[in-house]
């Protein structure tokens, strides 16, 4: 320390810098003081601030919350849920009655005497699924009938062979087709003697194992 000179005694000297250094360290002082208010008061206004945005956007409606939008949706089930697939389809079984169709067919309504007309008939599957079914000529038939239905006059079996098998995979729609000419005469059971037929109209009606047909009208004239 630099010691005092002056008119003045050295104690004076000493308590006016005492003075000064005290006034200084009050000085200091003040302004940590200060200064750690303001930095007190910046920190509080965060908060403040957060809070005031939490007051201007209110949480979303429970119609709007991830777990109400959830709980509307169906749930799909697992695979262990759903159970095990249905088994393959088996091997085709045999075609019942009630789902075999026969039609009758005539090439055309009408016809002159003398004529041969084209007579056929046409086997279907009206069922769902394939089945089994034996479509042989030992199970065809094509007859003509008298219009009153009472007598008939004219078989396929009694001249054409009606011997043989034919099972077949029937799919379901598929058709089959078969057919002949009659010569316009009467037949007798292994192929007698036969007379031909005079103008007038005549009933088809076609068999398959004993299943017949709806029978269709045709004429024949002079």
């Amino acid at each position: 320390m630099i010691e005092p000179t002056g008119p003045l005694s050295s104690t004076v000297y000493w308590r006016r810098r005492i003075a000064a250094i005290g006034a200084a360290l009050v000085t200091l002082l003040l302004v940590i003081w200060i200064i750690a208010m303001f930095g007190s008061d910046g920190g509080t206004a965060q908060p403040t601030n957060a809070a005031a945005a939490s007051a201007s956007n209110p949480p979303p409606s429970s119609s709007e919350s991830p777990a109400a939008s959830s709980s509307s949706t169906t749930p799909v089930p697992s695979p262990s849920e759903a159970g095990p697939p249905p088994p393959p389809p088996g091997p085709p079984q045999a075609c019942p009655d009630d789902v075999i169709g026969v039609v009758a067919k005539v090439d055309k309504p009408l016809h002159t005497v003398g004529d041969q007309p084209g007579l056929s008939m046409d086997i279907v599957n009206n069922g769902p699924v394939p089945c089994i079914r034996d479509i042989g000529r030992q199970h065809r038939e094509l007859t003509v009938l008298t219009a009153d239905g009472a007598t008939v006059l004219w078989s396929s079996n009694h001249c054409l062979s009606a011997v043989g098998t034919e099972v077949r995979v029937l799919q379901p729609k598929e058709l089959f087709n078969y057919g002949t000419k009659w010569a316009g005469s009467t037949s007798r059971p292994g192929c007698g003697a036969h007379t031909r037929v005079g103008p007038g109209d005549y009933l088809l009606v076609a068999k398959l194992a004993g299943k017949a047909s709806s029978p269709v009208v045709f004429r024949l004239q002079n």
